[in-house]
């Protein structure tokens, strides 16, 4: 094998390996902007049980969670709908008591995205 084949077949290999890196890293921001949406309604949602716990008194005690649903809370008026372009979604924040803090995670279930952990309760 001469040189000039050499560097064919590495120009070609160079160029794979771009080409590659190039279309991962458009689908990974494709889906990190899609995502943002969903993150969006995440925090929208723990905002509105903070308020909701606040207003109600619903503190975990010890280790025991406190699971605050969606429908809960729009019940009481903390938050009016949980839409992303128009398709209702569903959730529900767990409120756990770590230490002297609360830590609220939003959970959200739509027709094209779950929270990663989303559990069906009913």
């Amino acid at each position: 094998m001469d040189l000039k084949q050499m560097r064919k077949i590495s120009f070609i290999w160079g160029f794979f390996l771009v080409s590659l890196v190039v279309i991962l890293t458009v689908f990974c921001v494709i889906y990190k902007y899609k995502s943002n949406d969903y993150k969006k309604l995440e925090e929208n949602l723990v905002e509105a049980s903070k308020k909701y716990v606040d207003a109600k008194f619903l503190y975990p005690e010890g280790s025991n969670q406190l699971r605050v649903s969606f429908s809960e809370m729009k019940e009481y008026g903390v938050i009016t709908d949980l839409k992303k372009e128009d398709q209702e979604c569903d959730g529900y924040v767990i409120v756990s008591h770590n230490g002297t803090v609360f830590d609220y995670d939003g959970y959200v279930k739509c027709p094209n995205y779950e929270t990663k952990g989303y559990l069906n309760y009913r």
